[in-house]
């Protein structure tokens, strides 16, 4: 069965703005770039490695440990979002 990665890119592309929004409400301007800046860069890797997949070239074993391997830079993406929604947040406190 042939995988629709648009579709699959929507649906996560959506999945990310659900969750910034429930996850970091105050943040959902800041957040939702950060998650998508996120699966841009792991955009290209995973076209490839699901099309690897649906085409039976690579197990699913294979597959979870490619998009794992990720994990390095899916972090420091996450800690420069993070720093960047903290320094949102202490902008926005006023002296009383």
């Amino acid at each position: 069965m042939p995988i629709d990665f648009k579709r699959l890119l929507q649906t996560l592309q959506e999945g990310i703005t659900k969750l910034a929004a429930k996850e970091l409400k105050d943040d959902v301007a800041t957040a939702t770039p950060v998650g998508l800046a996120i699966l841009k860069e792991l955009q290209d890797g995973l076209e490839r490695w699901t099309m690897e997949l649906a085409d039976g070239q690579i197990s699913k074993g294979d597959f979870a440990d490619l998009v794992l391997g990720q994990k390095d830079e899916l972090i420091a993406l996450k800690h420069a979002g993070l720093a960047e929604i903290a320094a949102d947040r202490f902008k926005r406190i006023r002296p009383t």
